[in-house]
């Protein structure tokens, strides 16, 4: 039987031996090659009875094998169709050690059918499949060239993104799977694994934002996709494609590199993962380009201005509290009593001076009054979150006398041997009613003193009439003394409260 040229061509290669020769420079090219083929396949070379050969090229490398050779082999070693062809279909290998488990894709390089090439054998190192020989098309991609014009398959291209992502208009998603070809590789397909940056994570209301950049080294000009994470789920790919002029002078890339992109999560701590996926046949995968945690939505704001006794035997809260999500939006505000919940109240009284502060509209003052027990209490007031973000955040915390007589010890001054001993003091039980004041000077008790001074700043802080200060002068020896103040109570709780302890020198 005569063979063709192309045949007797295909004969010669598929026969030649696979050992590298023994010269200097053969040595050298093996060693180049297990290099190689440990950046490819590092276990299967380790632990396999194979030459170097077969990591870089896998199975089925020779033209008579009768697979179609890698792109990059006849293409300068660029992962793309060469002049003069078009994608014509793909299929693909599942499980695949090159994309790290996942699918990987094989897409059909075809020749239109003009003569424009001619079957051969690719001459690489050791990928030396067929070139332009095969006639045939899977058809998924390219469906405006019809098969009437359609060549054989020149060559073919490799990656671990699917065909109708990575070629988004050109290829549908119309599977064909071929797993014999999942160990075929090429050393030009020891490529690089996309790199990046996940620059931005930031609340967007009830979404997360996402910003930042990444490209494929294999493919530089090539916009790539970034797969979303949120909360430990996949969310979906996302393309790259906004211009990032900073990434392009860094690298020396051409392209629009850069994503952007919002994932609706709602109000809440959220974390999200960003990876970049690789449209080469890096063995490295899909790099993850960072992480990040946000809270969307804020939490409300506010301030407890003051905690006083009421003279109808109740304590009195005042102060305000909003939410910057909804700040227009009354919000309410719980109150805790010696730790124990007494109830939730609603903002909603005039603050311009809150308003102007923040820039806001509505009314977000309270002025709640509780029934108190006599004796001593810890309020605690906590504003309650109407959107985003999670918890009610305390606002303030104060403590209160109720039934008692309120007040303090100013001062205790002496001008020569006689000593001032000054302050306020009142009864909530009665308010408006001045009260006695017991003085002890070095723990021995030196009489009672009547209140009835003008303190109109107790009167505004308390919301009380009255005259409630008190100056009492003690005529006192020489020398160091301390002197105690209590006010005595004229309602019916028991107890009459202490005020305070200073110390003071005379010298007269």
């Amino acid at each position: 039987m005569t063979m063709t040229l192309a045949e007797r061509l295909v004969h010669k290669i598929g026969a030649r031996p696979r050992t590298p020769s023994t010269s200097r420079r053969g040595f050298l090219g093996g060693a180049a090659l297990v290099g190689a083929a440990l950046a490819v396949d590092p276990w299967g070379y380790l632990v396999r009875p194979a030459n170097a050969y077969d990591a870089v090229c896998g199975s089925e490398p020779n033209c008579a094998d009768g697979y179609s050779a890698f792109c990059c082999t006849i293409n300068g070693g660029s992962n793309t169709c060469p002049p003069n062809s078009f994608i014509g279909g793909w299929w693909k290998a599942d499980n695949s050690s090159f994309c790290g488990g996942s699918a990987r894709y094989y897409i059909d390089c075809n020749a239109f059918r003009d003569g424009a090439w001619q079957c051969h054998c690719a001459e690489g190192s050791c990928d030396q499949r067929r070139v332009a020989c095969n006639q045939f098309r899977y058809g998924q991609c390219s469906l405006d060239i019809p098969a009437s014009n359609t060549g054989p398959v020149v060559c073919r291209m490799v990656s671990c993104t699917p065909p109708w992502q990575q070629f988004g208009g050109t290829c549908t998603s119309s599977s064909a799977t071929d797993n014999q070809t999942a160990s075929h590789s090429a050393p030009c397909l020891n490529g690089q694994a996309p790199i990046g940056s996940l620059d931005v994570v930031a609340p967007d209301g009830e979404s997360i934002r996402a910003i930042g950049w990444a490209f494929d080294p294999d493919q530089s000009g090539t916009e790539i996709q970034v797969a979303a994470y949120v909360d430990g789920a996949g969310i979906g790919w996302f393309p790259t494609g906004q211009p990032r002029g900073d990434v392009n002078a860094a690298y020396g890339v051409a392209g629009n590199h850069g994503f952007d992109f919002s994932i609706p999560v709602g109000w809440g701590n959220h974390s999200i993962a960003v990876y970049a996926i690789d449209v080469g046949d890096a063995g490295p995968g899909n790099p993850l380009l960072g992480t990040g945690a946000v809270t969307t939505g804020v939490l409300p704001v506010g301030c407890l201005d003051s905690v006083v006794a009421a003279p109808d035997g109740k304590i009195r809260m005042r102060g305000w509290a909003f939410d910057p999500d909804e700040p227009t939006t009354a919000v309410q505000v719980a109150v805790y009593r010696d730790g124990g919940g007494i109830g939730w109240f609603p903002t909603g009284v005039p603050r311009p001076d809150v308003n102007s502060v923040f820039g806001i509209g509505g009314d977000h003052g309270f002025d709640v009054s509780i029934d108190s027990p006599p004796g001593d209490h810890t309020v605690q007031v906590y504003a309650i979150n109407v959107a985003g973000g999670v918890g009610n955040p305390l606002i303030g915390v104060g403590n209160v006398r109720v039934g008692l007589p309120m007040g303090y010890l100013d001062q205790v001054a002496a001008t020569d041997r006689t000593v001032h001993v000054s302050g306020w003091a009142f009864d909530p039980d009665q308010p408006d009613s001045a009260i006695q004041i017991a003085v002890y000077r070095d723990s021995v008790g030196v009489g009672w003193f009547p209140s009835g001074g003008v303190r109109p700043d107790v009167n505004a802080v308390f919301g009380i009439g009255g005259n409630h200060g008190f100056d009492i002068p003690i005529d006192t020896p020489p020398g160091t003394h301390s002197f105690d103040v209590y006010a005595i109570n004229v309602g019916p709780a028991a107890g009459n409260p202490y005020l305070g302890s200073k110390s003071v020198q005379v010298t007269g």
